[in-house]
């Protein structure tokens, strides 16, 4: 009997090296199966949010974020850790969010004392006072964003009518500033017991502190009607026409010196003669001269005639009357 070697097909070889190839495979799918768990095991989500939930689409979602370094030789791998984010594609989350922001920042500028006047620097004043002024503005110790400058140029105008033009500005932080033109007096009119200051534009308004020179006049009535619009403030209604002004300016300077002068609806401007009676000229300074001239004339001839007029009028230059 002869000793045959074992033949080995190619069938064999195939067979032998898969099984030699199997063990490995296992045990690297093992491996990987192993480590996918534990990093399944150490991931962080959100307390009362399944996984199955965390990969739906809602406002919020977990994502696991894996973090490796290296210590020495060693790499270390931590734990994932799931993070919260939000989906700004969701309007009304947004638009909610953005609401609280604003309305947190207003009450932050609103409280502050950054903002708050403190007081108004004022220009062109030279009879009111800055604290007069503060007054009637109304915005001292309030937030710069109360101010509003259209309504306190208006209540400074009602308030004091002798500004003749008022501009109110605003700026941040919590400056007012307010410039003014106070009107010059020209005559100090009484009537009825009571004071009043008169510009050359017929404006009356309240005297403040001492105005030198002023033409001193005695109403015995209410002047003459001008012209007078029921639409607009006070501050723009005049007590006196322009015209009258000017003529009472006209004819001060024929007046005996320190003897105040008359006015008359009827009949004019005027004034106390010393001689005992008052005599009128009318309403304008039109040939005042020749009224001059013929007045003294007529006084003499009633003097020389002994009659004491009580008033005289001058107001027509052909037809002098006294009574």
């Amino acid at each position: 009997m002869t000793n045959q070697k074992p033949t080995f097909t190619r069938a064999d070889f195939v067979r032998q090296r898969r099984q030699k190839q199997q063990p490995e495979q296992t045990s690297a799918a093992v491996s990987r199966t192993s480590g996918r768990r534990a990093r399944q095991a150490h991931s962080i989500y959100l307390p009362g949010v399944s996984r199955q939930a965390s990969h739906s689409r809602t406002n919020v979602r977990a994502r696991s974020y894996d973090l490796a370094f290296t210590l020495g030789q060693t790499q270390v791998r931590a734990p994932a850790i799931g993070l919260p984010t939000i989906d700004w594609s969701d309007r009304r989350l947004v638009s909610g969010f953005l609401t609280l922001v604003l309305l947190a920042l207003l009450f932050v500028l609103w409280n502050a004392s950054l903002f708050r006047v403190v007081s108004a620097e004022v220009i062109g004043h030279q009879r009111l006072g800055v604290q007069e002024i503060n007054a009637v503005l109304g915005i001292i110790g309030e937030p710069i964003f109360k101010a509003v400058p259209e309504v306190m140029e208006s209540n400074l105008r009602l308030a004091y009518p002798e500004l003749e033009s008022v501009q109110v500005q605003v700026a941040f932080p919590n400056r007012v500033r307010v410039t003014i033109a106070e009107r010059t007096p020209v005559i100090a009119w009484y009537q009825n017991n009571a004071l009043t200051w008169v510009d050359a534009q017929g404006f009356a308004f309240q005297p403040r502190g001492n105005v030198a020179n002023l033409v001193q006049v005695m109403a015995n009535g209410v002047p003459l009607q001008v012209p007078h619009d029921p639409t607009a403030p006070a501050y723009e209604q005049r007590l006196l026409d322009p015209s009258l002004v000017r003529s009472i300016l006209q004819v001060a300077p024929y007046a005996p010196k320190g003897i105040p002068m008359v006015y008359d609806p009827k009949y004019g401007i005027g004034w106390q003669d010393p001689r005992g009676w008052v005599v009128y000229f009318g309403q304008n300074a039109e040939e005042m001269p020749q009224k001059l001239v013929l007045y003294e004339a007529l006084i003499q001839q009633l003097l020389q005639s002994g009659i004491q007029p009580l008033v005289v009028s001058m107001k027509y230059l052909d037809a002098p009357v006294y009574r």
